[in-house]
């Protein structure tokens, strides 16, 4: 029987915002599929299991940012060659900017990335606050953003989701009429990244949907990832829907730091 094997990194210091939501989504649809999973939270130190489908890694602080750098950089070659070979990753907020080729601070300070990620990132006084929803391939991408950063990609075809509503991560070529653009999202094969919180696949079951069966392709397994999960479904359509309600009414977007 085939078993998916989740790994969380440091869920002690990146997971701030809810992460550990995001694993749960996850092991929730494969649980409701009947498909064997196991799940494991990997602090500094210790070891990934030899197997792993897919990688999450979550939002913290700069501090918890630092704290983890060594080790994360430790496990670079892994990281990239699970990518590269088609794994599965959810990377949010902070744990997404280490992935990209490097973070620049405020006062100047470079925090070097894995490059897993062909993009820059700046922090910025500017905090990006509110709801946000992305069009995607896949659908609409909904969630709740809060981050005092900007991405610059070295190829806007990284960048997976257009903004519908807030400000998102990274600047898309403008339109004909010189419109601005913005993207939220990137992605890499299989893997994702992204400054929605919430968490964001709770919200958001087509994403979900969309990383499991990347996962059950590469294992050979066929799944319906649809079966048994009409509850979840509902819960998260009326989340959706009045979020959306919500964007039309008065908001907030932005605080200047």
């Amino acid at each position: 029987m085939t078993r998916i094997t989740i790994a969380q990194l440091y869920p002690d210091l990146l997971g701030v915002t809810g992460d550990r939501g995001n694993v749960r989504a996850l092991e929730a649809r494969l649980e409701l599929a009947d498909v064997n999973r196991v799940t494991h939270r990997i602090a500094v130190g210790e070891e990934l299991p030899d197997e792993v489908d897919i990688l999450v890694i979550g939002n913290g602080p700069l501090s918890a940012m630092r704290a983890v750098h060594a080790d994360l950089t430790a496990r670079a070659d892994r990281i990239r060659s699970h990518v590269e070979d088609g794994g599965a990753l959810l990377a949010v907020g902070g744990g997404a900017e280490l992935l990209s080729r490097g973070v620049t601070t405020l006062d100047g300070e470079r925090l070097d990335g894995l490059g897993v990620l062909d993009a820059t990132v700046a922090r910025t006084r500017t905090r990006k606050v509110g709801y946000i929803i992305a069009d995607t391939e896949i659908g609409r991408v909904i969630g709740f953003e809060d981050h005092a950063s900007e991405w610059t990609l070295a190829d806007h075809a990284l960048g997976y989701g257009r903004v519908a509503f807030g400000q998102g991560g990274f600047a898309l070529p403008a339109e004909a009429d010189g419109h601005p653009v913005r993207g939220e999202m990137l992605r890499v094969g299989n893997a994702f990244a992204t400054t929605i919180q919430g968490p964001v696949l709770p919200l958001n079951p087509g994403l979900t949907r969309e990383i499991l069966t990347a996962v059950c392709a590469r294992r050979g397994t066929d799944v319906d990832l649809t079966a048994g999960a009409e509850t979840l479904d509902a819960y998260a359509a009326g989340a959706r829907t009045a979020i959306e309600a919500l964007v039309h009414g008065k908001g907030f977007n932005t605080i200047q730091l």
